[in-house]
């Protein structure tokens, strides 16, 4: 198991035992995941890679890894991944600069 995967396993068994701890506020939150990532207009892979982005600027690196594993598993493109971490990188400049090459180098191990 890579390092990646590793990271993502221990991301996932934090947020069971949240959920565990707290059934309603999670399943209300899951509720919410589930359809800002619906299909429609924009595909879930896309809004997946959208949300990368979004971790990048943040510098969340945990959100990073899950919503990567996201975008693979439906079906993002590296390429797709790198413009829009152009994206993250222009709006938060060299911290999103940090996170986005930490994004990149988690689609090339996961």
């Amino acid at each position: 198991m890579s390092a990646h995967n590793e990271k993502l396993a221990e991301v996932n068994k934090r947020l069971m035992g949240l959920f565990k701890a707290d059934q309603k506020t999670m399943m209300a939150f899951k509720g919410l995941a589930d359809t800002a990532a619906r299909e429609g207009k924009i595909s879930t892979a896309m809004k997946e890679t959208i949300a990368v982005a979004i971790a990048a600027a943040r510098g969340c690196e945990d959100c990073i890894l899950y919503h990567v594993n996201e975008a693979k598993s439906h079906g993002a493109d590296r390429d797709t991944l790198v413009e829009v971490l152009a994206v993250a990188v222009e709006m938060s400049g060299g911290p999103g600069t940090v996170y986005a090459a930490k994004a990149l180098d988690a689609y090339d191990h996961l």
